[in-house]
């Protein structure tokens, strides 16, 4: 997780090529934070591993969850300090600035 922003540190573990089934693999640390308005084009796959306290991340705790094509939210994990893996596929993510 080489880069930080608002609080959050992340980084891009895998770029989406042919050997992760075209999926970006992304990790992100988050704790008590709200993070950048964006939307999944193409959907998104994530785990949530909480590090302390009793994160939850856009209200689920621990675990997998999924969110379709075209889903949009503010990434936000409140009640402790959490990492957020999530995979992209074809890495495709649009930030919107709202």
């Amino acid at each position: 997780m080489q880069r930080e922003a608002g609080g959050i540190k992340f980084g891009r573990a895998v770029k989406p090529d042919a050997m992760p089934g075209k999926f970006s693999v992304d990790v992100v640390r988050m704790k008590d934070v709200r993070g950048p308005h964006h939307i999944h084009t193409k959907g998104e796959i994530g785990a949530i591993l909480p590090l302390d306290g009793a994160p939850r991340f856009d209200g689920k705790s621990e675990g997998w969850y999924v969110y379709g094509p075209g889903s949009d939210h503010h990434p936000t994990v409140e009640g402790g300090d959490a990492y957020v893996l999530y995979l992209l596929p074809d890495g495709a993510i649009e930030f919107t600035g709202k």
